[in-house]
Parts: C-alpha cells; sequence; structure tokens
C-alpha cells in the first residue's frame, strides 16, 4: 500500500489566472481538498417509505493554513519541485483576493494533482501575542476539477 506523505502536497495559485504561472503558497503548514456532489431528492409514493435520491451539481473547495510572510513572493525551497524557488506569500495571496478574479489552482504532487479554477473565497491572518502569524486562505471552485496524472 502506498500512503501519501502530507508533506508531498502542496497547493499551488497562479499569479495570473493560467496554468503556465503556478506558484506554491509559501510556508503552508496544511492543504486540503474538498468535494461535494448535491443530491435531487427523487422520492415518490411508489418508494414504499425510503427516501430515493439523485445526483446534481457537483462543488470543490481548496483551503489551507501557513505562516504569515508578508510579501508578494519569497525564495526559498519549494515543496512542490524539490529546489529553491519563487513562492507566493500573503500580500500576493490579498491582491488576488482583492481582485475577486478566478485564478488557477493546483493541490497535489508533481505526479498526481487536482487542478481548476477558483476564486479566494476568504483570506485571514492571526498575530497573537509571541505567536507566529499565521494565516488561512479557502478557494471555491468555479467549474470542474480536473485529475491529472
Amino acid at each position: 500500500m502506498a500512503i501519501e506523505n502530507a508533506t508531498d502536497i502542496v497547493l499551488q495559485v497562479s499569479t495570473d489566472g493560467t496554468e503556465g504561472n503556478l506558484q506554491s503558497v509559501a510556508y503552508t503548514t496544511s492543504a486540503s481538498l474538498s468535494m461535494t456532489l448535491d443530491l435531487r431528492d427523487s422520492t415518490t409514493k411508489s418508494s414504499d417509505g425510503w427516501s430515493e435520491s439523485l445526483g446534481g451539481l457537483k462543488s470543490w473547495e481548496l483551503s489551507g493554513d501557513g505562516f504569515v510572510e508578508l510579501a508578494d513572493t519569497v525564495t526559498d525551497n519549494d515543496p512542490y519541485t524539490g529546489a529553491s524557488g519563487t513562492l507566493m506569500g500573503f500580500t500576493k495571496l490579498w491582491d488576488l483576493w482583492l481582485d475577486g478574479e478566478e485564478i488557477y489552482v493546483k493541490f497535489g504532487r508533481s505526479a498526481k494533482h487536482y487542478e481548476g479554477t477558483a476564486i479566494i473565497s476568504s483570506l485571514s491572518a492571526d498575530a497573537g501575542v509571541e505567536e507566529n502569524a499565521s494565516f488561512s486562505l479557502s478557494l471555491t471552485g468555479t467549474g470542474a476539477l480536473v485529475q491529472t496524472d
């Protein structure tokens, strides 16, 4: 059985809405992908007292947490490539949230990942006394989510 090491699962966001300019989000500590299938009630009088359903709309959301880097970009080890690279900082996430436009996102590792377009639906930062400043990010999908090998 091959169990993924969660450290290898990376959240990447495009700075221009295309796949060609993806950057890993700097200093993330967690990332998650949630997929939902809404159900349509199809219960009839012939259902013999049981609820019946049909598949409906699909939706997805990415979220992540990390440490705040108050810069557009930072050069550090990119967990996606394993080499030094340009990572996206909190202030660039702020700019993308403020624009409210669709952005291209990727979740996974280099061999297998999920990708699509999304909008940053929430972005928050927390800075407690003598604690690491941290952020939370949620991205809501705006179309199909594609699994790529």
